[in-house]
C-alpha cells in the first residue's frame, strides 16, 4: 500500500513538473524578444565616376646635374621668382643645408626671446596662451597628417617657452646655446662640397612636382577636345608622358585655382542635371566635400554624356593627378538606424516600431527618409508618440501589442 501510494505522489509530482515546464515554455515564448538600440546614422546617396582634371599649366625647367631638393609642397602658391627648389652637388650637401637651416632657426629663436631680458612679467599670460596653442596645434597637424605644420609650429612652441623661462627668469640668456649652435653651423658649412642652384618660378601659380604629359594637351578651356575616347584613353594612362620628368622639367605651375574635371557619365545616373546644376563632389578617399556647377553636358552616345564640372577650390588632392575617382552626392540622410524587420503597423495604419520601456511594450510612430537594403533611417522626430534617440527597439518577438507587460 505504502508503495503503491508512494508511486502515485512521485507520478503527480512528474506531472505537475511537466506542465510547470510546459507552462513555462508556452508563456516565455510570447515575451522572447530581441532588441537594438536606436542610435544616429548618416548616409550620403552618391554617384561614382572617372574624371580628368582640365588645368592650365606651365611646366617648369632647369638645366644642370646634381640633387634635387624641392622647398614647396605640392599644391603651395609660389610667387614670381620663389624658391621652388634646389639643386645640390650631392646628397650629404642636402643633409648638411637641412640641418643648417634648422640650427639657423633656433638661433633666431633664442635671439628672439632674449629681447625680453629685463622686462616684467605682464605678457606672461600672453605667452602661457601661446605656449598651450602652439601645443593644441602640433597635435591637431600630427593627427592629420600635416607633419610639415606641426614641424613648421615646433619653432613657435619653441620660442614661447624660452620667452616664458626669461620672464620668469629661470634663463638670463641663451650665450652658451647660441655659440654652441654656431659652432655646428660652421662646421657643417665646412663639410658641404660646393654652391646650391636656387630654381625658382617664372609666374605665380600653384606648384606641382611631377608632370605627366598632358600639360599641352588638356587646359582649362579644352572643352571641345574632350570625346568619350580621349577621356576613357587618359584614364587608362594617366601618366602617358612621365619620362618628360627625367628631362630638365621640374615640376610645373598650375596658373589658376579653377580647375575642371570631365567624365563620361549614363545620363539616366543625373536625370534632370543640367548646364548650370550646382554638383558636390568628393575626390578619391578625402573627407571634403568641393562646391562644384556643370558648366557642360556633351551627348556621346547612346544613354550616355560628356560632363564637364567647374570648381574655385584647389586641394592637394586635386593637383596632384591627371585623373581621379570621384563621388557626386545625389542626396544625404540622417536620422535614426532602424532594421527593416523591426517595422509593423499598428491598427490604425501607422507605420512605426515597439520599443522596450519600464518592462513594457510600447508602439512609436516612424518617419521613414531612406530604405536601404535590410534598414530605414527614419528621422527624428519631436512628440512622446514617434521613435526617439536609444530607445530600444524591438527587431524579433511574437505576440506584440501596444503596453505589453513583459517583465
Amino acid at each position: 500500500m505504502n508503495s503503491g501510494w508512494t508511486r502515485a505522489v512521485i507520478a503527480l509530482l512528474s506531472l505537475f513538473v511537466i506542465m510547470i515546464f510546459v507552462g513555462q515554455v508556452f508563456f516565455s515564448s510570447g515575451v522572447k524578444l530581441t532588441t537594438e538600440t536606436a542610435l544616429r546614422y548618416d548616409y550620403d546617396e552618391e554617384i561614382p565616376f572617372d574624371g580628368v582634371y582640365m588645368r592650365d599649366e606651365v611646366p617648369v625647367y632647369s638645366t644642370g646635374t646634381g640633387v634635387l631638393s624641392y622647398e614647396r609642397e605640392d599644391g603651395s602658391k609660389v610667387g614670381k621668382s620663389s624658391v621652388i627648389a634646389r639643386r645640390y652637388r650631392s646628397e650629404n650637401d642636402v643633409t648638411y643645408r637641412r640641418r643648417i637651416e634648422e640650427l639657423t632657426r633656433q638661433l633666431e629663436v633664442l635671439a628672439g626671446a632674449e629681447k625680453l631680458i629685463g622686462t616684467d612679467n605682464s605678457q606672461l599670460e600672453a605667452i602661457s596662451a601661446q605656449i598651450n596653442e602652439s601645443h593644441s596645434q602640433i597635435i591637431s597637424s600630427l593627427l592629420d597628417g600635416k607633419y610639415s605644420d606641426a614641424d613648421d609650429e615646433s619653432s613657435s612652441l619653441l620660442e614661447a617657452m624660452c620667452k616664458r623661462e626669461i620672464t620668469l627668469k629661470e634663463s638670463y640668456g641663451y650665450s652658451a646655446k647660441k655659440a654652441e649652435l654656431n659652432s655646428e653651423i660652421s662646421r657643417l658649412n665646412a663639410l658641404l662640397s660646393g654652391e646650391v642652384y636656387d630654381i625658382t618660378a617664372d609666374g605665380t601659380g600653384y606648384f606641382v612636382s611631377s608632370l605627366d604629359g598632358y600639360e599641352d594637351k588638356i587646359s582649362f578651356s579644352d572643352i571641345d577636345s574632350m570625346t568619350e575616347d580621349f577621356i576613357n584613353e587618359v584614364v587608362k594612362n594617366p601618366a602617358r608622358g612621365s619620362a618628360q620628368n627625367s628631362g630638365s622639367a621640374v615640376g610645373k605651375l598650375v596658373a589658376d585655382y579653377h580647375w575642371r574635371a570631365a567624365a563620361v557619365i549614363e545620363t539616366e545616373n543625373l536625370f534632370g542635371v543640367y548646364v548650370g546644376s550646382d554638383a558636390t563632389l568628393r575626390v578619391g578617399s578625402d573627407p571634403q566635400l568641393l562646391q562644384a556647377q556643370i558648366v557642360s553636358v556633351t551627348p556621346c552616345g547612346k544613354n550616355k554624356a560628356i560632363y564637364v564640372f567647374e570648381c574655385d577650390k584647389l586641394t592637394s588632392s586635386v593637383v596632384t593627378g591627371r585623373t581621379a575617382k570621384f563621388k557626386l552626392l545625389v542626396n544625404s540622410y540622417g536620422g535614426l538606424r532602424v532594421s527593416r524587420k523591426a517595422l509593423r503597423y499598428d491598427a490604425d495604419g501607422n507605420r512605426g516600431v515597439f520599443i522596450v520601456r519600464g518592462g513594457s511594450l510600447y508602439f512609436k510612430k516612424v518617419n521613414v527618409v531612406y530604405w536601404g537594403e535590410d534598414y530605414v533611417i527614419c528621422s527624428q522626430e519631436s512628440g512622446d508618440d514617434y521613435l526617439m534617440l536609444y530607445d530600444e527597439i524591438v527587431t524579433e518577438g511574437k505576440d506584440l501589442y501596444d503596453g505589453k507587460v513583459i517583465g
